[in-house]
């Protein structure tokens, strides 16, 4: 199983919000198991492309706003809701919006539609450090995970322009 769960993001303005896609393909590993006969994509994989995108978004703006490339990683999940299932073949629409940042953390509300449909809102805060001393990212590990970012980054936003 991949866990990136996000294919694409479409929307991007640093300091304000980000939208992304993700299509939920029969394919996906989860589907074989949750459920047999009735797959939907499990709610906590739902969360954690709310919670990607607003990586990137946090990530974009920490960078807008000081220069400095930060590594967001989620520390909480507050007022997580479902309201409907993602079943194969939906494609969610992702969005981010910036609540707070403070030097070392993100804010963000998190929404996730298909078609006109809410299906699952979320309040997340991501941790972050700039290297530059302790923080939630492990020294050893932060050249390694700053290279997968910036590869991941460019895949999923393609060429869209970052406003």
């Amino acid at each position: 199983m991949r866990y990136l769960l996000l294919d694409r993001i479409t929307e991007m303005k640093p300091g304000a919000y980000a939208v992304g896609q993700k299509c939920a393909a029969m394919t996906e590993d989860y589907f074989a198991d949750h459920f047999p006969a009735f797959p939907v994509v499990p709610g906590v994989l739902i969360v954690e492309s709310m919670a990607q995108l607003a990586g990137r978004l946090i990530t974009y703006s920490v960078l807008k706003e000081s220069g400095d490339k930060v590594l967001p990683v989620l520390l909480t999940i507050q007022n997580a809701r479902f309201r409907h299932f993602v079943r194969p073949g939906d494609t969610m629409v992702i969005r981010a919006e910036l609540t707070a940042l403070t030097d070392g953390a993100g804010r963000c509300k998190g929404t996730v539609h298909v078609g006109e449909q809410l299906v699952a809102t979320a309040e997340l805060m991501l941790g972050y450090d700039t290297g530059s001393g302790g923080g939630v990212i492990p020294q050893h590990a932060r050249a390694t995970l700053q290279q997968w970012a910036e590869q991941v980054n460019r895949s999923l936003l393609g060429d869209l322009e970052i406003s």
